[in-house]
This record gives C-alpha cells, sequence and structure tokens, in this order.
C-alpha cells in the first residue's frame, strides 16, 4: 500500500465528507482553485486528489442534510489528552476532530483557561487538510479510533458544542484573539443576504394589479363595481362616482404622467 492511499475504514468513514461541495484541492494547506468558498464544486474523487498532490482538504462550515460540517483542530498536547473520545484525524502535530452540529457557529480559536491559544475550530469559509493526505514534511495525516466508537459528533446546538469544550477546559475567543479578557461563548454564523435591488415601477405596477385583481375576484359585488387600472383603485359602478374620479386630480396627475412615456 502506498503512503497515501487510503485504508478501507478511512474509506468507508470518508464516505459522508468525500462530496463535491466539501473536497477541495489544495497543496501545502493552500486552495488550487479561485472562489473556493463560493461556486467551485469538486468532481474528482479524494483517491485522484491525492493522486494529483498527495494532498486534499474538506471545507467546513458545509451542509450535510440538516447538519453542518465543522472541526476542532488541536496542537496542544494537553488538550488533545482531553478530548481521547471518538475518532480522530492524526496530524502532523496534533490531531482533528469532526462534528456534524445543527447550529453553525462562526470560526474562533480554542484556548486554555489562562487565554493561551491551543487550537481552532473551523467553521464557514475554512477547511482542514483530508485524511490520508501527506504533509509536506512527511506525516501522513490518519484516521485513528475503535471500531466500536462513533464516527464523528453529532451535536444540536452551540450550547451542546460549547459545555463539551468547557468540560475538557476548552475555552473559545473571536478569531486572532488571546488573552482571558477575550473569553466568550460560541457565536453563531450569520449569513449575510445580499441587497436587493428596487424593483421597477412598471414591476410594481403589475404586482398591485394582480393584488387588486386577486382581492376583487372574491368581492361579493364584484359585478357592481369599477375599477380604474390607472390609479388602481374601484368604487361603485354608478355615473356621478365615476365621473367625479375621473376628474380628479390624483387621477388627473397619473393620467398626465402617463402621457408623458
Amino acid at each position: 500500500m502506498t503512503e497515501n492511499k487510503l485504508t478501507p475504514t478511512e474509506t468507508k468513514y470518508l464516505k459522508i465528507l468525500a462530496k463535491k461541495h466539501i473536497l477541495l484541492p489544495t497543496k501545502h494547506k493552500k486552495p488550487l482553485v479561485k472562489g473556493w468558498n463560493k461556486y467551485y464544486a469538486e468532481y474528482r474523487s479524494v483517491e485522484q486528489l491525492l493522486e494529483l498532490n498527495q494532498e486534499y482538504s474538506l471545507r467546513t462550515g458545509t451542509s450535510i442534510g440538516s447538519y453542518y460540517f465543522i472541526a476542532i483542530d488541536l496542537d496542544d498536547i494537553w488538550a488533545q489528552e482531553r478530548i481521547k473520545t471518538n475518532w480522530k484525524v492524526k496530524t502532523h502535530k496534533g490531531i482533528h476532530r469532526y462534528f456534524f452540529i445543527g447550529e453553525l457557529p462562526k470560526s474562533c480559536w480554542l484556548v486554555n483557561q489562562n487565554g493561551a491559544k491551543i487550537g481552532e475550530l473551523h467553521s464557514k469559509g475554512r477547511f482542514v487538510v483530508g485524511i490520508g493526505s501527506t504533509h509536506e514534511k512527511g506525516t501522513r495525516y490518519t484516521l485513528k479510533g475503535k471500531v466500536n466508537l462513533p464516527w464523528g459528533s453529532k451535536i444540536e446546538s452551540l450550547k451542546e458544542l460549547q459545555e463539551f469544550l468547557k468540560e475538557r477546559n476548552i475555552f473559545t475567543t473571536p478569531w486572532s484573539k488571546e488573552r482571558v479578557e477575550n473569553i466568550r461563548d460560541l457565536e453563531l454564523y450569520e449569513k449575510k443576504e445580499p441587497k436587493l435591488k428596487p424593483l421597477s415601477k412598471e414591476f410594481q405596477y403589475f404586482q398591485k394589479r394582480k393584488k387588486l385583481e386577486t382581492k376583487l375576484a372574491k368581492h361579493p359585488k364584484k359585478t357592481k363595481l369599477n375599477i380604474c387600472y390607472i390609479c388602481l383603485l374601484y368604487f361603485p359602478k354608478e355615473p356621478e362616482i365615476v365621473k367625479t374620479h375621473l376628474q380628479g386630480k390624483q387621477h388627473q396627475k397619473k393620467l398626465k404622467n402617463l402621457s408623458k412615456k
């Protein structure tokens, strides 16, 4: 077996993550494609990516069903000893632990009780080097664990993940910040909604017209009503009322503006 070839167990457990929206070609931990976190889809298999560069990565913060894939990256030996449960990925300096969580957290740093960095939580906009890859210094990213232990950890909420970490004396700070005063609870990742372009006046008109016609279709006296499609109003179909509306300032102003187009 070559150094980069996946074991049967690794192939089995990678199946859930070997998706086009999660896989990413990398080399020395650097993405090989632009727009990798927005539009990119990878159609090659894990084996093909390993054959190409001896390395690939997994995009974190991506959805798998109703859960999100995130990873905890620990380089500190002290922290590794407190997070032994389940499967883990042995890296060059430490371990990766995979989680499937119902609420997506922001990426953050992991620190000890003194506020010193011991690792990172990778979520939306980040990635971790995948199982079977080879570090530039020769270390293989290898899956470690016992057959009777579940794969990954399924967690429903940020609160549950926070408690999991605190029980192991692992705390969180905003990205790139250390020190005790910066320790705070995990924050929910909020997607920024794109600014919508204002609707054209023509489109707004037809929206209002459709709404008016829908309302009139259910009106009990619809046959006795008159509709002004310029003002988008309805009123009793009586000669004097119709005449008053047509001569009114509002109608005349809209009629004048319409004739200019």
